[in-house]
């Protein structure tokens, strides 16, 4: 009888196994290895970078491992939004996600860091900070999220883009420009003497075209997404912000896959890095080349005085590096990789 018992106990754990994505019988035999099909959540839109860098992930992952490991796509918050994405990829309902380092902020004020003005001037200084040590640390921070940090992707630089020129601080005064609404990014904008006023990206056109807003703060590829520029004619490529977004697995899925994938899927992902820089990278030299042709838009603006501008939001980098050693460490890293 007892015989009997274990041998259907047995039956039912190796049923449930299975049921469970396929575990390898034995981890170490390239004859068993575990198929892998992980649902990848992202914000942007299907022809957002995100999106096309999620592909190029899926790419690479398939041709790496003949197929065994492939990604299952969810594109342009088809899930719900990053606060819907987060928590469906703490339970594993999703396996990896790209979520804003705005929405990382309110789990962890380290992320912050990456919300800082001005913390580098290129995509390559980005990347460089990208893979430090001071900036990965920042994923360690997550102590109430069950993920695990693999790395970063961009959307680029923020740009102001506005229904009327700005060309200096000063016609930033009063002015009301949507923002993100993380504490850091009202900070920068308020010290500037504008008007930021949070709201969901799917209300700017209408609150650009009923005078709600006068601009938006906004990356340089939801720019052209977003077909903004239909309303907003003016274009400010000041670079005061380098918008990342953090790239994360289940920590439970990445614990159970073996030594072998863990080591693809890094490789995979720094591949992709690179990949996203570079694609982002061209996509802004386009935009500004060819903004009026191209994109719509009436006039690009320099600001006439963005040494004094940077000069000015010192404060909010030095109040924040006061609240969080992880931003001050942050910073020191970045200007260290700015300087070279």
């Amino acid at each position: 009888m007892k015989k009997k018992l274990l041998v259907t106990v047995s039956l039912v754990a190796s049923m449930l196994l299975s049921a469970c994505g396929g575990v390898e019988t034995n981890p170490s035999s390239s004859s068993e290895k575990e198929v892998l099909s992980l649902k990848f959540a992202n914000i942007t839109k299907e022809n957002g970078a995100w999106s096309v860098a999620a592909n190029k992930l899926g790419e690479i992952l398939n041709n790496k491992t003949n197929g065994r490991i492939t990604l299952e796509y969810y594109h342009g918050g088809l899930l719900g939004n990053e606060s819907d994405m987060m928590q469906q990829l703490n339970t594993g309902s999703i396996d990896m996600a790209v979520i804003t380092t705005a929405q990382l902020s309110s789990s962890s004020e380290a992320f912050g860091a990456w919300l800082m003005p001005f913390v580098v001037d290129s995509h390559d200084q980005a990347y460089q900070l990208w893979t430090t040590e001071e900036s990965m640390s920042l994923f360690d921070t997550l102590t109430k999220e069950n993920v695990h940090g693999l790395g970063y992707l961009t959307t680029g630089f923020r740009y102001m883009l506005t229904t009327k020129p700005v060309n200096s601080i000063e016609d930033l005064n009063g002015f009301k420009l949507r923002t993100t609404p993380s504490p850091t990014i009202l900070d920068y904008w308020k010290t500037l003497g504008a008007s930021p006023t949070p709201m969901p990206l799917t209300e700017v056109y209408t609150a650009m075209q009923t005078g709600v807003i006068n601009g938006v703060d906004i990356d340089s590829d939801s720019l052209v997404n977003e077909k903004l520029t239909e309303i907003a004619k003016h274009l400010t490529p000041d670079n005061h912000m380098y918008w990342a977004g953090g790239l994360m697995i289940n920590k439970d899925r990445w614990n159970r896959l073996s030594d072998e994938d863990k080591k693809m899927i890094e490789e995979a992902v720094a591949e992709t890095m690179k990949f996203n820089v570079e694609y982002v990278k061209k996509n802004e030299q386009d935009l500004l080349e060819h903004a009026v042709e191209k994109y719509g838009i009436s006039e690009v603006h320099e600001l006439n005085n963005r040494a004094e501008l940077i000069h000015h939001v010192d404060s909010v980098r030095k109040a924040w590096s006061e609240k969080s050693s992880k931003i001050g460490d942050f910073l020191e890293r970045a200007q260290t990789i700015t300087d070279n």
